[in-house]
């Protein structure tokens, strides 16, 4: 799992394999038993995973929810939170009128997490906060399930799918509970699900909707109608908060006050009856110390692209990881990206701007800071490359109340159509910050509560000649129009630019924006997942993967990888870096060593076969064990003397007898060679391990060509040794995926 490039969007992630969605499926099958709800058929219960034993932000006022989520809890709410891990609404005493209730969310890159902050934020809002009180609770901080959910008098459920129909990989626990005969009935609990996916997949939302039809199976009334969110749809996601506040609004909910004072749902104690203990996890990552970073590539001009070895020392964490997992990391702006926004913004990044609730466990805050300065908020908090679409519904909100103040003062404007072009496959606005525009003219008014509010001040004095010198208002007020009135071509606009780059094409005019408001329209900042190429028996307290550091070019501009060039040239040995273990049951070696194995990893493809094969063969060395059985790789590059990354390692494997090494260097030749091309040359022998050996066929890397190219060879490979046709052999890679001897790690680049 790498880093995607920054001309694709982050929330696509690592694409999850067909294999991974028939394993699921499977699993059902030999679960389904399990997990009838009292009274109910087994085919409305939830699915079940494969499960192996283990070896946005929004900037509010200070009376709204987000505000009290950041202060100090009582002694009260802090005995709650030790029964509930991850409740975020465990702060401030509760109205005794206010009817709780409990809002679950699982998440994979935390937009879940902000939706169901957004309605946490609506329900506390109703009667001034004296209707609802809303508890937010991670899937992920309740593995051992949630029995008191049978208490619950209203339940929200906001949960995305992960990839191509599974549940995010840390919810997976909850869900496998859930699905259980362990799972409560629910017949005073009413509920509504907020499902969210992308349709470019085939099963859309699914995760969520089988979530629906297991609430509703364990006897869940339903509240109000689910609501299938195909990406970033805030107007379905709001639309679906106001149907959820207005049912509430007719239940006669027992009050806090009738219910004795309390309504938190408390989580599994650990043995002994003491709270379960805080893991790392995503949400609270250890700090690990950079142990190595080393260059795997010769590079020999500057367009050449480098790939890094890096290894991060564990420490006393206790953090396990198997073959195919991931390790996640917590990246940081560049320094220079933060300072150019800052000066585009012209303002002050010692300003104090509220930490977001998301914001991971920070080592670097002190303990209970609700505050930052703005400079490491955008360096470690917000992603500055894609805004949301609602910073161009902000600039045109605030260059329409510009044009309407000028006009009051008799202003002539005129137009400027001669700059309308396009860009993006959109309308473009004034050129951007490659034209050297003046600054936005904003700066720090400071309140009593040193809020983070800039306004127009000097430039507000600006002239007439100045403002048009920089264009028109009216010429930017129609392109902006345009945008906000046509969500493709605001997703176009903004998919090549960074928050700078909008800005910037705005350079000049004094919109009077805020520095909350412009965070508000800025997504959070997402850990990178990258394959583990380590095993742990090598070296318990290390782990290392590989991470090719990313470069291209962009609207006139070079582009840097965020995460990449962060732990690959930006951080020094010795210096700490926030990590945590993405685990990946999909992705697992056959429990008998014996079995043989088939990988296909070009590239950084080929980093989880460098961890299956020290794996391997670290175990085949421990007393009693049985031999590996045959190790088949296909790994690919442009040259061997420049990218062929641990050429030497693998090269000694394949002389040693320990692999069946096959390569492809596709520019050493006149006509390009793949990885897909040797497997066509060795298709007897791989069809042969296939079916009468019981092989396991691996393939990691690239979803956009190569992992499609190298399915439709191995489907060429199974009809040539069937001889049965191409229903047949697609039917025989089906029973493969389902059994889960066909696995893919790939992702969108």
């Amino acid at each position: 799992m790498l880093e995607l490039s920054d001309r694709s969007r982050w929330l696509v992630g690592a694409v999850a394999s067909t294999a991974a969605v028939s394993l699921w499926l499977a699993r059902r099958r030999q679960f389904s038993a399990a997990v009838q709800a009292p009274g109910e058929p087994l085919s409305t219960s939830f699915e079940a995973y494969l499960k192996q034993a283990p070896p946005e932000p929004v900037q509010y006022a200070t009376t709204s929810f987000e505000a009290y989520l950041k202060q100090p809890p009582t002694a009260a709410a802090a005995a709650a939170a030790a029964a509930a891990p991850s409740s975020i609404a465990d702060s401030l005493q509760a109205p005794p009128s206010a009817k709780p209730v409990t809002i679950l969310f699982g998440t994979e890159y935390g937009f879940s997490k902000e939706v169901a902050e957004r309605a946490g934020e609506a329900l506390a809002a109703v009667d001034g906060g004296a209707a609802f009180w809303p508890q937010l609770l991670d899937m992920a901080d309740l593995e051992g399930g949630l029995p008191s959910l049978a208490s619950c008098q209203a339940l929200l459920l906001v949960c995305s799918t992960q990839g191509d129909g599974v549940p995010p990989t840390e919810a997976r626990p909850f869900c496998d509970w859930l699905a259980s005969a362990a799972a409560p009935h629910l017949a005073t609990t009413h509920f509504s699900v907020c499902a969210l996916g992308d349709k470019s997949y085939q099963h859309f939302c699914r995760c969520g909707r089988t979530l629906d039809a297991r609430l509703e199976a364990l006897g869940g009334k339903r509240l109000a109608a689910r609501a299938d969110i195909n990406r970033e749809d805030f107007a379905a996601i709001d639309g679906w908060v106001e149907s959820v506040c207005s049912a509430l609004a007719t239940l006669p909910l027992k009050t806090l006050a009738e219910l004795g004072g309390t309504a938190t749902l408390a989580a599994p104690a650990a043995e002994g009856g003491a709270a379960p203990a805080k893991r790392w996890s995503r949400s609270r990552p250890y700090m690990g110390r950079l142990v190595a970073v080393e260059g795997l590539c010769r590079l020999v001009s500057a367009d050449d692209k480098n790939t890094v070895r890096v290894e991060v020392d564990l420490g006393d964490s206790g953090l396990q990881y198997l073959p195919g997992d991931a390790l996640g990391i917590w990246p940081s702006n560049c320094p220079e990206a933060v300072d150019e926004l800052l000066e585009v913004m012209g303002v002050d990044g010692k300003l104090q701007v509220q930490v977001p609730c998301w914001h991971y466990d920070d080592a670097v805050l002190p303990a209970n800071a609700t505050s930052m300065p703005l400079r490491d908020a955008l360096a470690r908090c917000y992603d500055l490359r894609q805004p949301k679409p609602e910073l161009l519904h902000l600039l045109h909100a605030r260059l329409a109340a510009l044009h309407t103040q000028q006009q009051e003062q008799h202003a002539p404007l005129g137009t400027n159509s001669g700059n309308r072009g396009s860009d993006g496959g959109s309308a473009g606005l004034a050129k951007g910050r490659h034209g050297k525009p003046g600054r936005l003219g904003l700066h720090h008014v400071k309140d009593k509560d040193s809020a983070s509010e800039l306004s127009g001040g000097d430039a507000a004095a600006a002239t007439q000649g100045e403002l048009c010198a920089q264009g028109c208002i009216v010429d930017r007020l129609e392109r902006l129009a345009a945008l906000v009135a046509d969500p493709e071509a605001a997703e176009a606009y903004l998919r090549p630019r960074h928050l700078v780059d909008v800005l910037a094409d705005c350079g000049g005019l004094p919109l009077g924006l805020g520095a909350a408001e412009l965070l508000c329209t800025l997504r959070q900042l997402q850990p990178r997942l990258y394959s583990i190429s380590s095993s742990q028996l090598e070296h318990p307290q290390r782990v290392q993967a590989t991470i090719a550091l990313v470069r291209y070019d962009s609207l006139g501009a070079v582009r840097i990888g965020v995460c990449s060039t962060f732990v690959g040239e930006r951080l020094e040995e010795g210096q700490q870096v926030p990590v945590y273990i993405h685990k990946n049951p999909d992705f697992r070696l056959p429990a008998d060593p014996a079995t043989p194995i088939i990988m296909v990893g070009p590239g950084t493809g080929l980093a989880p076969f460098r961890s299956f094969m020290q794996d391997r063969l670290l175990r085949a060395q421990e007393g009693g064990a049985p031999p590996c059985g045959p190790c088949l790789l296909y790994f690919g590059c442009r040259l061997r003397d420049q990218d062929y990354l641990y050429g030497q390692q693998l090269e000694e494997w394949a002389a040693q007898g320990k692999l069946t090494l096959f390569t492809a260097f596709s520019r050493e030749q006149a006509e390009k060679v793949y990885v897909q091309d040797r497997l066509a040359q060795s298709g007897p022998q791989v069809w042969d391990l296939l079916e009468h050996a019981g092989a396991h066929f691996y393939v990691c890397g690239d979803a956009g060509s190569m992992a499609g190219a190298v399915e439709r060879q191995l489907l060429a490979i199974i009809e040539q040794g069937q001889g049965q046709g191409r229903e047949a052999a697609q039917a025989y890679l089906q029973r493969l995926s389902d059994s889960g001897r066909y696995q893919r790690d790939v992702w969108l680049s």
